[in-house]
């Protein structure tokens, strides 16, 4: 029998699923200070998590203002972001940065 084999999306998507991988995944983006990777890692967990209209409801911000995040029309302010994330089930933190010894 021939193994059906998945896309790296299909991948990405299962393991979105999981709160854990999703959080890391985000960290990851930011330990990266890359902040497109950030936003583009946000928009794969919004997509995973589908309903966009509930998502909009729970952050208290417009589903347009969602869909110009997936998109990556105009700006996101940061309160939106944290609007976002809080939704989600996420909070965004500041922690001490370790110095490098030189």
């Amino acid at each position: 029998m021939k193994k059906k084999l998945r896309t790296i999306d299909q991948l990405l998507e299962e393991y979105l699923q999981d709160p854990e991988f999703a959080m890391s995944f985000l960290n990851q983006a930011l330990a990266d200070e890359d902040i497109e990777a950030f936003k583009l890692s946000l928009k794969d967990i919004i997509r995973v998590h589908g309903k966009i209209a509930s998502l909009a409801k729970e952050a208290q911000v417009s589903r347009g203002t969602i869909y110009n995040l997936m998109t990556g029309s105009g700006q996101t302010e940061m309160s939106t972001v944290l609007k976002i994330m809080h939704a989600l089930g996420y909070n965004l933190q500041v922690t001490k940065r370790e110095q490098i010894a030189m």
